[in-house]
Parts: structure tokens; sequence; C-alpha cells
């Protein structure tokens, strides 16, 4: 296990401890609104840090950034004492420009709630049958060259069920990366196709497959459904009825805010790399998402805190789980920690250089966010990180 890696439990075994403070009366709390920490994160840091043990927390992750050399990170803690937003490292290494609570990150495959939502309201407006055949949806053009389209189920892509083939993983799509500019936008038709020679990873329906290739072609069927395009649609459904104005689809839209670049060791030699110039697959309905703290806490607390994004009949379908057989499960869309404490609900992701972390504890009403510009490890790994920090191992 490397230092970067373990530097990322750190700071989650961190947030745990901040939990059990928060549950005790030591979190901000009573000094601070909830009202007051949505309008403005900015103030509240400022006006937090020095109260409670909120300093000690700053500190604390100001130690780990140092020590296990992570550029820059961003944490927010909310429970039902208060909340907490801290900040620290740099978003870019060469500039030296300092990390601030309100910078953007991309969040990786956290986007997959995102489109998982976007869908599931495409379910409540009657477009998408959820036990309906892909092949009923996906584009003509398209449907012939998916193995098994017309037996997969748009639920079996929403939680990796389908056993379709992958598409990150093949080579033609890796040399091709090679040579995409990085301002040049892949589209779910230009990306679909480097998996039709590829064979199925399993029956529809046999066991859960995380893959990626599924949210490409949930992202094929939102654009045919809509006649528009994933960026849009996101923007429609979910964005802007809940004010989300610092949230937006790489290289679909322009640029919001200050955005952290991505850090990873891209030549296997122990030095952290830019990602700036990759491009390999930004902007997807895998994983296209750049987001801020604030944002994505506002967008998990309409999801899991006031349940007002979905009816009460596609959040049950969306928290409808599937053991993968290794303590973890995946919901439409969502992943479920197992924990001592009670099961944690949200989504992970690791990708362009970043390691983004959302989690919400609906018995103890606590919600978590930890963004990265650090690429440690694959997802997977990521996710098993969450449960274990989650179990207090």
């Amino acid at each position: 296990m490397n230092l970067k890696f373990l530097a990322f439990r750190k700071i989650l075994f961190a947030i745990v401890f901040v939990i059990s403070l928060g549950l005790a009366g030591y979190l901000v709390g009573n000094n601070i609104s909830q009202k007051v920490i949505e309008k403005s994160f900015a103030k509240q840091i400022m006006s937090t840090s020095t109260v409670g043990k909120s300093s000690q927390l700053q500190t604390l992750l100001n130690e780990i950034v140092v020590e296990e050399k992570i550029p820059g990170a961003v944490m927010y803690i909310s429970t039902p004492k208060g909340s907490w937003i801290g900040a620290s490292g740099v978003i870019n290494l060469s500039t030296k420009t300092r990390m601030k609570p309100t910078d953007g990150f991309s969040i990786a495959s956290m986007s997959k709630t995102f489109m998982a939502v976007v869908v599931l309201k495409l379910v409540e407006q009657g477009k998408i049958q959820l036990d309906r055949a892909i092949a009923t949806y996906l584009p003509r053009d398209i449907t012939p060259h998916i193995v098994n389209s017309d037996k997969i189920t748009v639920r079996q892509l929403l939680n990796h069920t389908s056993g379709v083939a992958e598409y990150l993983d093949t080579k033609e799509f890796i040399q091709a990366t090679a040579k995409r500019s990085s301002s040049q936008p892949w589209t779910a038709r230009e990306a679909i196709p480097y998996m039709y020679q590829e064979q199925p990873q399993a029956n529809p329906g046999e066991k859960f497959i995380y893959t990626d290739c599924n949210y490409i072609l949930l992202e094929l069927i939102v654009e045919n459904i809509t006649r528009g395009t994933l960026a849009q649609a996101i923007r429609s459904q979910i964005l802007k009825p809940l004010g989300l104005k610092h949230t937006f689809t790489e290289l679909r839209e322009p640029t919001i805010g200050e955005v952290a670049t991505g850090y990873g060791d891209r030549n296997k030699d122990g030095k952290l790399d830019s990602y700036a110039d990759v491009n390999d697959g930004n902007g997807l309905g895998d994983g296209g998402l750049v987001s801020t703290a604030e944002d994505l806490a506002k967008f998990a607390k309409a999801l899991f805190v006031k349940k007002s994004l979905l009816s009460s009949k596609m959040m049950k379908e969306m928290l409808k789980f599937k053991d993968n057989g290794a303590s973890y499960s995946y919901g439409l869309g969502v992943e479920r920690f197992s924990s001592p404490l009670e099961k944690a609900i949200g989504h992970s992701g690791i990708a362009y250089g970043f390691a983004t972390l959302l989690a919400y504890l609906p018995n103890q009403n606590t919600t978590i966010i930890v963004l990265l510009n650090n690429q440690n490890v694959d997802l997977k790994s990521v996710a098993r990180t969450g449960l274990e920090v989650v179990e207090n191992k």
C-alpha cells in the first residue's frame, strides 16, 4: 500500500473522527445556522476556523496534505450538530495557487449518481421503463452492435449487472487517447465502438461487474430520448432546479470558477504528473462532471435528506442494492458502504488525477465529502477504503 493511498485513508479516518466529535457536540453546530452555511461556505470557513474542534481538523488536514505529498484537498462534514468545510494545499503544483473550499474538482464516477437521477426522472415521466430491454431505447444503428441488447434492461445498466464489455481497457481506446487533444471532447458515439469487438463479461443479470460502459450506453439512451445532450439533461433536471451554479460537464460546457488540476503517478516512477493534457473520456456519461463541495452538499441534501429530487417510488428503486459478494453493494447509481455505525450511501470516484467521495449516513443524518486532486488508486479500492474507514477498522 503506497503513501498516497495511505494518505487518502488517513483523510477518511479523520472524517470518522470528526463525525464522532460532531455527535458528541464538538462540531461548530449551534454557533452557525445551516442557512448561513448554505449561503456562504467561504464565510463559514473564516468564521469557524477557531471554533470548537474545527481548528484541530484543519490542522490535521494540513498535516496530511504536507506529510503525504497530496497537492490539495477539500473536506466537508455535516452532522445534526453543525457543519464544517476546509481546504488545504494547492490546486496546481506549477502555479502554487492555494486551494479554496469553493474550488472545483472533477468528481469522476460520482457523476454516475447524477446520471441515475436523470434516468429515473425519465422513468417518472413515462419515457423509460426500468425493466425493458435497452434495444427499445438505443439508437437503431447502435443496437445491433451491442450483444444481448434485446435482453439487457435499463436497470441492469444502472446497477452494473448487464455484463457488457468495457471500452476503457481496450488497447485501441488507450492508443486513441494518447493522440486525443485535451480540448477535443469524446462523444458517446465515438467511445462505444471500442467495445463492439469485445466479448460480454457475463450474461445479463448474472452478476455485478462495475463497468463504465454501462453509463456510456445510458448516455446514448438519454440523448436519444431527449433529443439533446446529456449535459443539457443534467442541467435542466438537476443543476438548474437545485441552483448548483458551480457544477458543469467537462469539455461540454464553459468552465465555471477555479478548477483544480488532477495529478497521479502516470509514469509509475513515484512522482506526481499532471493529467491536464490527458483526455481519456473526459465529459462522458461515466464520469464527466466538475463540481464543488458546496454544490455536492446541496445535491446530497436534496437527494438523500429532503428526498425532493425523485419521487418516493423512484427513491425506492434507486436504493435497491445489488450485493457484489465483497461486503459492498450497488443500487441504481448509488454505492452502499457497510459500517458498524450504519449503512452509508453515496458514490466514490477516481479518474483524471482526482479522487472523490460523497457519503451520507442516514441514521446519523451525516454527510461526508472529500475531494482530492491526486489519483491514488482504482475506483474499487477507494470504495473498499471508504467501507473500511466507515467501519473504523
